[in-house]
């Protein structure tokens, strides 16, 4: 017969490596308290772990979305507040252009137009949460310039020229006032003067925006306009109204032609106005369908949580039970290793 050798060092070996599969037991028992799910979520679900997988991936869907919507929230917030500004200037402009008596509004018109179209080029640079929200696709840059400018902006110059072009004087010329009301209109209502604030007009010299608006995914299968151009319609209009009133020489023109020229800014400006308020409206409506899918994002995330607790949740008072009695187990095994250590020839001789 024989018998194996057994050595002091293997005594304590033995205990040693409980102790470390305890102390990893341990770590993983108090993950669990901390995350309320499992450690090792494949080794405890197995095959249904793609499942959680996926249920995870949705969820971190919907918390993009749920984000995405907030900054457009922000966007369309800010849009709305600068559309009704730019209103009320439009419609304090018309006001004033009607209610004051016609020997007196060149000098009324022509000022507040200057100060208007200066508040309507700074407005529509308007950022929020770092994009410009007139920038339409283009959100990283200022979608306007400036008009009154020095040297003169490429939009101003481009208005002194087609004047120029078309009664071969300037706007600060005294023999402007030898320009009939007939030559007044036709230049007002023809191709030299409106095509400077058609769409390539006004993106060639006024805007460098992109013309389509933002379009935002708002949930996960419904998408919505979440910001309005610079190159909008109403804003084209509204800027060409304040160039006639402060940019066209008024002040030189006879008393007729005087006339034609503030029947057709006032005629613009009530376009613009209600042009502004249908862009009011129609971002109305998108912020209304944001919170609609607000309501239903933060639903269907609650549902979702709820199912993968169901799948990767543990019980935490039974993993601080686990914890208890693997602690309660490394300090015993510390014991022993001690007592191990003190188990030599020399105390039997």
């Amino acid at each position: 017969m024989r018998t194996n050798a057994l050595s002091t060092l293997s005594f304590w070996n033995t205990p040693r490596i409980g102790v470390a599969r305890m102390q990893a037991d341990m770590a993983k028992a108090n993950q669990e308290i901390v995350t309320g799910r499992f450690a090792d979520v494949g080794l405890a679900l197995g095959s249904r772990t793609g499942l959680a997988v996926g249920l995870r991936q949705t969820s971190a869907e919907l918390t993009a979305l749920r984000e995405g919507n907030d900054a457009a929230t922000l966007r369309l917030g800010t849009t709305q507040a600068v559309l009704k500004q730019m209103q009320g200037g439009a419609d304090a402009t018309l006001t004033a252009l009607i209610g004051t008596p016609q020997d007196q509004r060149v000098a009324v018109l022509k000022d507040m137009a200057a100060n208007q179209l200066v508040s309507l080029t700074a407005l529509l640079n308007t950022a929020a949460g770092g994009q410009f929200v007139f920038g339409g696709t283009r959100a990283g840059e200022a979608p306007v310039t400036a008009y009154a400018t020095t040297p003169a902006s490429p939009a101003k110059s481009a208005v002194d020229a087609a004047f120029r072009a078309a009664f071969g004087i300037g706007q600060d010329d005294p023999s402007a006032a030898a320009i009939t009301p007939t030559a007044m209109a036709s230049f007002l209502d023809g191709p030299v003067f409106r095509d400077l604030f058609d769409a390539a007009g006004w993106s060639a010299t006024w805007s460098k925006a992109g013309t389509a608006p933002l379009t935002s995914r708002i949930s996960l299968s419904e998408t919505t306009q979440t910001s309005v151009s610079a190159n909008a319609p109403a804003l084209r209009k509204l800027a060409m109204a304040y160039v006639m009133a402060s940019s066209l020489g008024a002040e030189n023109l006879s008393a007729e032609a005087r006339g034609v020229l503030t029947e057709r800014v006032a005629g613009l400006l009530g376009e613009a106005s209600r042009g502004l308020v249908t862009l009011q409206a129609d971002l109305g409506r998108s912020q209304g369908a944001i919170t609609e899918a607000n309501t239903r994002l933060d639903a269907q995330k609650t549902l979702l949580q709820s199912q993968i607790g169901q799948m990767e949740g543990v019980d935490q008072a039974e993993a601080k039970t686990r914890v208890d009695r693997l602690s309660t187990q490394v300090q015993i095994s510390y014991a022993l290793t001690a007592q191990l250590r003190q188990l030599n020839l020399v105390n039997y001789l």
